[in-house]
């Protein structure tokens, strides 16, 4: 086992103390993984343990099983919020998400016989907010120094005075656990519990980056050396009620410039549904401002 700053006894009472806020979740085609209480009667685990299931089994520290209703999931996060009826505690969380390279954590999962069990390691690399191979927007990048052990999907990741820096993910990076963010956690629940989705704006297009000459710079005042290409449009979409066409390069959307797919992303958040916003397009060289009303993306288009 590695070995904490903590003494061994001062880390298993930080165990003792997180265990009872962690239930098993059984469902019959993925075994069984892990959920944290996150608040009373709110369960969350991933969203690759509940797949397409309306209902859960739970598994409490004595084995007993009881059923949980999902009530919604974020693939982009990898989360999944599930309600059920309990006295279970809600683990104390850390919401700064402060880790280091190096720090102590542990992940703390339980069984199907109720059991529970820790596997313990280091935090192998951190960085600012990133967007998964999903879509989805993470507040912090915290990465395992390895996998996970079968049954901690959806597990609490703890620091060693058993405070949860977020909850452990198996498919959000291919060889290594990933934590998502206690600040993600919350983020994401709170908009699966008043949605069942998280809900992201989108314009209904396709569209790659594609390189700005200087004479397209400076037909628009941009410093971008790069603009989104309009290689396709839904039918009935935002975009097509905005008169955004084929062939047009967007540059700028309310005012700001989207040198990538990501960059747009980021700039149709939820928040913005329904909302217009003004985009700057070179079509055949020419300046172009059009107003476009925010909808809702059920797809992978932006």
């Amino acid at each position: 086992m590695d070995t904490p700053s903590s003494s061994s006894r001062e880390l298993a009472d930080a165990v003792e103390r997180v265990a009872p806020s962690v239930l098993g979740v059984r469902v019959r085609r993925f075994g069984t993984s892990s959920a944290l209480c996150w608040r009373p009667g709110v369960l969350v685990t991933t969203a690759c343990t509940v797949g397409h299931a309306d209902r859960v089994q739970l598994i409490g520290s004595g084995g007993e099983a009881l059923m949980g209703t999902v009530r919604g999931v974020d693939p982009g996060t990898d989360m999944a919020v599930v309600a059920a009826e309990g006295n279970w505690p809600s683990a104390e969380r850390r919401l700064d998400s402060a880790a280091r390279v190096g720090d102590f954590v542990f992940a703390l999962g339980r069984d199907a016989s109720g059991m529970a069990h820790a596997s313990f390691g280091r935090v192998g690399a951190v960085a600012g907010a990133w967007r998964s191979w999903r879509g989805g927007h993470l507040d912090r990048y915290i990465r395992l120094d390895g996998g996970l052990y079968p049954g901690l999907m959806g597990a609490p990741v703890c620091d060693e005075q058993g405070q949860v820096l977020g909850i452990a993910s198996a498919v959000l990076a291919r060889h290594h656990g990933m934590v998502v963010p206690a600040a993600t956690v919350d983020r994401v629940a709170d908009a699966l519990l008043s949605h069942g989705r998280v809900r992201h704006g989108h314009l209904g297009i396709a569209a790659q980056p594609v390189q700005l000459s200087a004479a397209m710079r400076a037909a628009v005042d941009v410093s971008s050396d790069t603009g989104l290409l309009v290689s396709g449009i839904g039918e009935e979409s935002a975009a097509a009620r905005g008169g955004l066409q084929v062939g047009d390069i967007i540059v700028a959307v309310g005012g700001r410039p989207v040198p990538s797919v990501e960059a747009l992303r980021d700039l149709l958040g939820g928040e913005q549904i329904g909302a217009r916003l003004r985009l700057l397009v070179l079509r055949v060289g020419v300046p172009q401002e059009l107003s476009v009303e925010v909808g809702e993306r059920r797809g992978h288009r932006c």
